[in-house]
């Protein structure tokens, strides 16, 4: 009978403190936790009221042919003060290739190249990977001047590093390249066999035709730069901003002058975004990041007065997000009301648009994570089941009453009371597949 006792009052206790193992054992939701973000994606909210757009510079996108299958000249145009070079092409031939950016004065005195930044990223077969390392790299390169000066009626290579790299069949290489010029030159994009000499190959080399992407050109808009009409308020509710769907954001257009045909940057690839949100008010707001248009990899800056913000999407270790996943949605950053932030984003090759930044003021945040924290707990209090106690009929029906056949002895059985692990939440698969699914992208 003693033992009995002793079983009895050990299951009681256990039932007193299950509460504390629950809580122990729960992961409890942030902002940053994928059912909270279900709630909010499945919330109402509206548009944001956005400034007309500010363009400065020219872009010169080389994309098409996008699988180069001869040697020659990707795209080429006449340029002159700031401009962007943004190339993205796979090679498809039989044996390594380079891809050059060039410049040919044609004018009878010499002219200034200023070379701001450039970068490129390490050739691959995995495209998102591509376009997330460059927009990475861009962001995190300081500015510098370099300056090469190119002699009257002669070529010069800018940026040797991209020259230096060999790309194997297959293999996807995209760069870019921010100059500014002092006076009217031609500048090239040109794919040629690796051992090839830059200078003699352009000069003898064919224009190659666009593909039926027809995504090249020359473009007025290498930096747009837009912001919020009026400071946003958390008592406003949930806001939303969208980046190149080509109707609330319109692509740019300019012209394909190889083809001699007007062009449109389908996805505004290679735009550097420039958001200035504005806020007032009190309390937490939250930024997150929602793609539309499919599967998407890149990166968001974000700056403030003091500090600047990196953040990949999807995080590092993932390949890409927004794939089969209408409610795909990432945790950027919070930051407090009255505070000015700009948000940076360029739409990298690969990635699909149109994207939305979401902003979410606190309290509808907390509500959220109160609701997904009230479901856990109460799950986990239902996984709560202990496997065998031998007691009375006044406990808890889910306990196992003794059999009247069974002897008055007790076996010294454990009491095993399971506590479900903590759920954790669910992280983005990670995907090897390439675009070409979705709606706008660079495949």
């Amino acid at each position: 009978m003693k033992i009995k006792k002793i079983v009895k009052f050990t299951v009681i206790s256990i039932a007193a403190v299950m509460p504390f193992f629950v809580s122990a054992s729960m992961v409890f939701a942030g902002p940053d936790d994928r059912d909270v973000m279900l709630q909010i994606i499945h919330s109402p909210m509206l548009p944001a009221v956005m400034t007309v757009p500010k363009e400065t510079g020219t872009l010169l996108l080389s994309d098409s042919p996008e699988y180069a299958t001869e040697d020659g000249v990707l795209y080429t145009d006449l340029m002159k003060g700031d401009c962007r070079v943004y190339f993205y092409h796979v090679n498809q031939m039989n044996g390594p290739r380079k891809i050059a950016v060039m410049a040919y004065n044609p004018s009878d005195k010499a002219a200034m190249i200023y070379v701001n930044r450039y970068q490129f990223s390490w050739p691959s077969d995995e495209y998102y990977r591509v376009g997330k390392e460059l927009s990475l790299m861009y962001y995190e390169m300081v500015p510098t001047s370099n300056k090469i000066q190119v002699p009257p009626l002669s070529y010069a290579v800018i940026g040797q590093r991209i020259n230096a790299v060999a790309i194997q069949p297959e293999a996807l290489y995209s760069g870019i390249v921010d100059m500014t010029l002092s006076d009217m030159m031609q500048i090239f994009t040109v794919i040629m066999p690796y051992d090839a000499d830059p200078v003699n190959f352009v000069k003898k080399c064919r224009y190659l035709e666009s593909d039926a992407v027809k995504l090249r050109g020359s473009f007025h808009g290498m930096n747009r730069e837009l912001g919020l009409v009026t400071p946003y308020l958390p008592s406003e509710g949930i806001r939303y901003i969208t980046v190149a769907d080509g109707r609330v954001d319109r692509f740019v257009k300019g012209k394909d002058i190889i083809d001699n045909r007007n062009s449109e940057n389908v996805g505004n690839y290679g735009v550097d975004y420039n958001i200035n949100l504005k806020t007032k008010g009190k309390g937490k707001i939250h930024v997150y990041f929602n793609p539309q248009g499919g599967e998407y990899a890149g990166v968001v800056e974000m700056l403030y007065r003091n500090n600047c913000k990196l953040v990949e999407v999807p995080p590092a270790g993932v390949y890409s997000m927004g794939g089969n996943d209408a409610d795909a949605m990432q945790y950027i950053d919070s930051f407090d009301a009255g505070t000015d932030v700009n948000i940076h984003l360029m739409p990298p090759g690969a990635a699909n648009l149109p994207v939305r930044l979401i902003i979410v003021p606190d309290n509808t945040v907390q509500q959220f994570i109160d609701q997904v924290n009230a479901d856990r707990l109460r799950q986990k209090q239902q996984q709560i089941v202990p496997k065998h106690a031998d007691v009375n009929e006044s406990l808890t029906s889910g306990y196992k009453k003794k059999d009247k056949s069974e002897k008055d002895t007790v076996k010294t059985e454990h009491i095993d009371v399971q506590i479900a692990s903590a759920e954790t939440s669910t992280s983005l698969t990670d995907k090897n597949t390439h675009a070409g699914e979705s709606n706008t992208g660079i495949n």
